[in-house]
């Protein structure tokens, strides 16, 4: 009772949906696959050309806070796409020619390779997390990417889903690479894998390190903040197929958090700080060809989350 307390509460405290896909397949994880985007993406890497990214300051972090409601919404259907596993927390994964390479052209394929579509014209929802079938959004995106560089080896514990609010202050889903250079971020919006401090956003949160299924909430700013230990307490966001009983496993797995700890990722986050935009290529936004679309959806604001 309480653990289905916890997600009704998880769901509704969070008015926070990034942008962002596409059918049946969303319902059988199992059965997701990024076949096509594999299929098409090149056997042999082209040569590393010219030099690593500058380095640049980590992300500071300010303390837990609300996962987005359209991931609580896809770990509720995929749970087995959000497991609670402790990681390493505050992994970098070494930054070399083959890595940069692999950030470069995946970024660049899946951006390629998936058209623009809000979930309201897929779905006639606000927010709806899957693997893109061709079309998407932001958050399909992410996850596209996000499986095709664990496909190529890197850890889960440096490929970060984050949101901020991007340059028309829309809410908009990103993967964040923690590297041994620091925090870079692909992005559809954005022809080039860039420092995140490049793009201009305001950054609001991201997953840790640690744990997939805790977010932490993101100042702006590039000075290091007291660092940021994650509870012991595995969050509980997954429920059960029957949420009236749940099994012995899930149980032994997953702890209730206490009123405190659910206090405490309900206070108001951080005020927000806009890193200063640089000169970046913006890849025009995906439209409406088709008269009969539903119109995009409006995205909260600052005030959301």
């Amino acid at each position: 009772m309480e653990r289905n307390l916890f997600i009704a509460l998880c769901l509704m405290a969070s008015s926070l949906g990034a942008c962002a896909t596409q059918n049946d397949y969303a319902m059988h994880p199992s059965a997701i696959e990024t076949s096509a985007l594999r299929a098409n993406m090149p056997h042999e890497q082209t040569p590393f050309a010219g030099e690593l990214p500058a380095r640049n300051q980590p992300m500071a972090i300010a303390g837990p806070t609300m996962p987005p409601t359209g991931y609580l919404d896809y770990c509720l259907r995929s749970p087995s796409e959000c497991p609670s596993t402790a990681r390493r927390a505050d992994y970098r994964e070494p930054l070399n020619a083959q890595r940069w390479n692999e950030l470069t052209s995946v970024n660049a394929h899946v951006n390629n390779s998936v058209r623009y579509v809000t979930d309201a014209a897929l779905y006639q929802m606000a927010e709806f997390w899957t693997y893109p079938q061709g079309v998407g959004d932001c958050e399909d995106y992410v996850l596209a990417k996000r499986k095709l560089l664990l496909d190529k080896g890197w850890p889960a514990e440096s490929l970060l889903i984050g949101v901020a609010l991007d340059l028309d202050n829309l809410r908009h889903a990103v993967l964040i690479a923690t590297t041994d250079h620091g925090d870079f971020v692909l992005d559809n919006q954005l022809t080039s894998v860039v420092a995140w401090a490049d793009t201009g956003y305001t950054w609001e949160k991201r997953q840790t390190s640690a744990n997939a299924n805790i977010w932490v909430a993101l100042t702006g700013d590039a000075m290091p903040l007291a660092p940021f230990e994650a509870p012991a307490v595995q969050p509980v966001l997954v429920a059960s197929a029957d949420p009236q009983a749940p099994t012995a496993a899930a149980a032994a797995t997953t702890a209730t958090p206490t009123a405190g700890a659910v206090s405490g990722l309900l206070h108001p986050r951080l005020p927000m700080a806009r890193p200063r935009p640089s000169e970046q290529q913006i890849v025009a936004r995906g439209t409406q060809t088709d008269p009969t679309s539903p119109p995009a959806i409006t995205h909260p604001t600052a005030a959301g989350a």
